[in-house]
């Protein structure tokens, strides 16, 4: 699997309500395994990721990164929970996790938005830069379809 990213197995993980030693267990390998994976820090053999997504209950290609990190929403969907959850846990208004979630600004306490989120700061920051990168590429295409309507070519 050349496109993997292991936030998406913490949040499925944390959302199955199961410890780092139970999914290893059941998955049947280290708990160090486990780690080194939610933390991205080495792509896992496919015995490895099979394993995870079989123990999860999920398709392999859930795992899977597309092409692309996981956004603030894809991660709190993952985790099954709603925006007013979401801002529950952090301790700011629904309004406000729909800002973040869409780029908007930035968090006084980045660490508690990623332990809201189930994330490393690291992964949160991440998937912080890909939600704000998508809203970049979505402004793009609309300047490009708004200047074609008018006929700008520039």
């Amino acid at each position: 699997m050349s496109a993997y990213d292991g936030s998406r197995v913490r949040a499925l993980r944390l959302k199955a309500g199961l410890r780092i030693e139970a999914l290893a267990t059941a998955a049947g390998i280290s708990p160090n395994t486990v780690r080194a994976v939610e933390k991205g820090r080495h792509q896992p053999r496919p015995r490895v990721v099979q394993a995870l997504a079989r123990t999860l209950g999920v398709p392999l290609r859930e795992l899977a990164k597309n092409g692309r990190k996981a956004t603030l929403r894809e991660v709190r969907g993952l985790l099954g929970l709603t925006q007013a959850e979401m801002a529950a846990r952090v301790g700011a208004s629904r309004q406000r996790v729909s800002q973040v979630e869409r780029g908007v600004g930035t968090v006084r306490s980045p660490h508690l938005w990623a332990a809201a989120y189930g994330l490393t700061p690291d992964q949160w920051a991440r998937a912080l830069d890909e939600t704000r990168d998508l809203v970049r590429q979505k402004v793009r295409t609309q300047i490009r379809q708004r200047r074609t309507k008018r006929g700008d070519t520039a």
